[in-house]
């Protein structure tokens, strides 16, 4: 048994599941309401209520469940799981670490706690990315937990010129704090980020006022191709003319 959620923010929708979910849960309630969220705003901010009764999915939902899962994940700006089963609460929070968004268990009784921390949620990505055509720098902005979709916005920016240049020739990184990440999905693309990348960039810069940024510096300078350099997180300017030097 399904039901769509009323009453729930703007940007937020949601289900309460019992019983067993078959194929025309999916077919009549899940899918259509996905449909609509993604028509009206692109992306997905899902709650759902899991109530005591609940016995999973049958075979043939199963299947539906992982091509829904298949065709929107990226399109997710986070996930709430609102039940007090305790199986299904350590699912969700194992799940929290590989899924490319952010997910948050919340006990029974805390569908308006879930739904607020849903629409607080950004709607963009956590880095902001400029490229400065005229000197080859790219900064990056960094205030938020990183998912997998800002090291595919870095790589977007960067690639293109990388392909037609050979290497770029600076990258500040501006962090106010140490961001973490979203997900292990999003650790992981960020390796990926560094291994592809770090032999075709010159030159990073790292301004941040965090106690750690000169330690990670001085580490990184030692390890990878790039010469890299810490700045104090009020001379962005000096970092920028910095990694488009020679």
């Amino acid at each position: 048994m399904i039901e769509e959620l009323v009453g729930l923010p703007h940007g937020v929708f949601g289900l309460r599941v019992g019983g067993r979910l078959t194929v025309e849960d999916y077919e009549k309630v899940i899918g259509p309401m996905v449909q609509r969220a993604r028509e009206a705003d692109g992306r997905l901010r899902c709650l759902i209520e899991i109530q005591a009764d609940f016995e999973g999915l049958t075979p043939a939902a199963v299947l539906d469940d992982i091509g829904l899962g298949l065709g929107t994940v990226g399109a997710y700006d986070g996930v709430a799981v609102v039940t007090d089963r305790t199986a299904l609460r350590t699912a969700t929070e194992w799940a929290a670490f590989v899924v490319p968004f952010p997910m948050k268990v919340f006990p029974a009784g805390g569908r308006e706690e879930a739904a607020q921390w849903l629409a607080a949620l950004p709607a963009e990505a956590r880095v902001e990315v400029a490229l400065d055509a005229e000197t080859g720098v790219v900064t990056a902005e960094v205030d938020q937990a990183l998912r997998i979709e800002d090291f595919e916005r870095l790589a977007a920016t960067v690639d293109p010129w990388t392909r037609e240049h050979g290497e770029l020739r600076g990258l500040v990184l501006h962090i106010r704090r140490i961001p973490g990440w979203t997900s292990l999905g999003s650790v992981i693309r960020h390796v990926q980020f560094v291994v592809g990348h770090h032999a075709k960039i010159r030159r990073i810069a790292l301004v941040s006022d965090t106690p750690v940024a000169s330690t990670v510096a001085a580490a990184a300078d030692r390890l990878v191709h790039p010469r890299v350099r810490p700045f104090a997180g009020t001379d962005l300017a000096a970092a920028q003319a910095w990694a488009a030097g020679d």
